[in-house]
């Protein structure tokens, strides 16, 4: 019976030393997986970082090329177009512009036109025969 107790013991023995491996070996997976995604991440973030870099040295770069009276005469006309703004005691005036009158046809041959009835152009349009059309 000491034979078949110690076989036991050596099989359950490789079994926990089994199990406490594939452990190892998962948690070992899930923590190289966990790198790679922070590491995307990591790179997303540069590249969006070095967008807002450019982006604010090109800001940059305009601000000091406004400088004095054109920096106000900027800020003047951005407040002015963009967000509709004023002096005070200002009047603002709106223009609606309307197309201009168009020329009129003389006379003589407006009267010659007389005006065709719909149902007379839609048989017309159907090459239909127009009834009093002789």
């Amino acid at each position: 019976m000491r034979p078949a107790v110690a076989w036991l013991r050596t099989a359950l023995l490789v079994a926990v030393s089994f199990a406490i491996a594939l452990y190892f070996v998962v948690a070992f997976g899930q923590q190289a997986w966990r790198a790679r995604q922070l590491e995307a991440q990591v790179a997303e973030r540069q590249r969006a970082l070095a967008e807002l870099v450019a982006e604010r040295d090109r800001l940059a770069q305009e601000l000091a090329a406004l400088d004095g009276d054109r920096y106000r005469a900027y800020v003047e006309r951005t407040a002015r177009r963009e967000l509709n703004l004023t002096y005070p005691g200002e009047t603002v005036l709106f223009v609606e512009w309307q197309e201009g009158p168009t020329v009129s046809e003389p006379s003589a041959v407006a009267a010659a036109r007389e005006p065709v009835p719909n149902w007379a152009r839609w048989l017309q349009q159907l090459r239909l025969p127009v009834p009093g059309a002789d």
